[in-house]
């Protein structure tokens, strides 16, 4: 008998080798979590970890808000329904009790606005601090339900401002209060995260306000004085004799004063204010954005120098020119100036841009 045959007596007791047919049901897979996206938040970008599906914290909330990070929410879905009425009613309560509370205030702010010439650019400021606000609604925190009853105390700063001020008959302090009415109101009705969100932006707000008489006077002095060196500087550079003394330059055949509405304080204020509204529609980096803001007093400053050179070059080789220029009544100066501030105004505006271009160029994002 051949060793690899079996005999038939034990064929039968021999187990089946051969692999099963049977199907084998795989054993049950548990539910995977819901990976939740990148968040970008207060504390930067990061990613969070899988979590399990939350349920909304309030009815009207959707289901799918963004998860709790270090200090509660992310961001919070926004009813919208809900912001605008509760934007309305806003509009039409707070803003006329705040005009009614302060209303010397406003009035003495407007009076300023339309007779001041550096101080005209208040008209602007508050459609501007709206439009801004629009602007950045991308990062709206969400929409928050309850009161924070901690936004009243701006509004009891506001109050002992106000006490303190008709007290004590100081009118620049009766204004600055109306800021602080305008943060507890945000912080009142829509919460601390509302609040630090618009923040920045608020701040824009104080342009609106006229400087203190005294700091308004001391700036101007300091301003004047030193415009009237730095334009002397300039025009001899380019040239031409000229001798500072005090706040008026001595050029070959004429005399150019520097007047106090020519300090330099209304190109200060415009240039500041140009570069606040660069920093919060950019939205670079903070330390990019401190140097934008710290750019803006030494442009505004060379700027006015320029003007008031640029000035006296035109009265001292085109005084002609600038004769047949003139209207019935006007000074030749006044057109030579008005002509050197409109050239003054394109070379602030370019040269902030061109700062602004050429710091986001040596700073870029590099994806690794």
């Amino acid at each position: 008998m051949p060793r690899h045959t079996v005999p038939a007596a034990l064929r039968s007791n021999t187990p089946d080798r051969t692999p099963s047919t049977v199907p084998v049901e795989p054993p049950p897979v548990a539910p995977s979590p819901i990976a939740q996206p990148v968040v970008t938040g207060r504390f930067g970008e990061r990613e969070l970890k899988p979590t399990q599906p939350t349920q909304p914290q309030h009815p009207k909330q959707s289901a799918s808000f963004v998860p709790a990070g270090p200090l509660g929410p992310v961001r919070l879905p926004i009813d919208a329904s809900f912001e605008w009425g509760r934007l309305l009613l806003l509009a039409a309560v707070m803003v006329p009790l705040c005009i009614w509370a302060s209303l010397p205030s406003w009035s003495s702010m407007v009076y300023e606005w339309y007779h001041t010439d550096d101080y005209s650019h208040g008209f602007f400021v508050i459609p501007a601090t709206i439009l801004f606000l629009y602007m950045r609604l991308d990062t709206y925190p969400g929409t928050r339900y309850k009161l924070d009853w901690v936004g009243l105390f701006p509004i009891f700063i506001y109050g002992m401002f106000r006490i303190f001020a008709g007290y004590r008959y100081i009118d620049s302090l009766d204004m600055v209060a109306i800021w602080f009415w305008i943060l507890g109101v945000v912080w009142f009705f829509y919460g601390w995260r509302v609040f630090l969100w618009a923040l920045p932006t608020l701040c824009f707000l104080v342009f609106m306000f006229q400087l203190p008489w005294r700091i308004d006077v001391l700036m101007k002095n300091h301003l004047q004085f030193f415009a009237a060196h730095f334009a002397a500087i300039l025009l001899q550079i380019a040239g031409e004799t000229a001798v500072p003394i005090k706040n008026t330059i001595r050029l070959s055949t004429m005399e150019l004063g520097v007047e106090a509405a020519c300090s330099g304080l209304r190109f200060l204020m415009s240039v500041f204010a140009i570069a606040m509204a660069a920093a919060l529609l950019l939205r670079r980096p903070w330390w990019q954005n401190i140097l934008i803001l710290a750019i803006a007093a030494p442009l505004a400053l060379f700027v006015n120098g320029v003007r008031i050179a640029i000035t006296g070059i035109l009265l001292e080789r085109h005084y002609e020119l600038m004769s047949g220029l003139t209207a019935a009544g006007q000074s030749v100066t006044v057109v030579a100036d008005a002509y050197a501030g409109k050239i003054a105004i394109g070379l602030a505006l370019g040269l902030f841009a061109l700062f602004v271009w050429y710091l986001g160029m040596i700073f870029r994002k590099v994806e690794i």
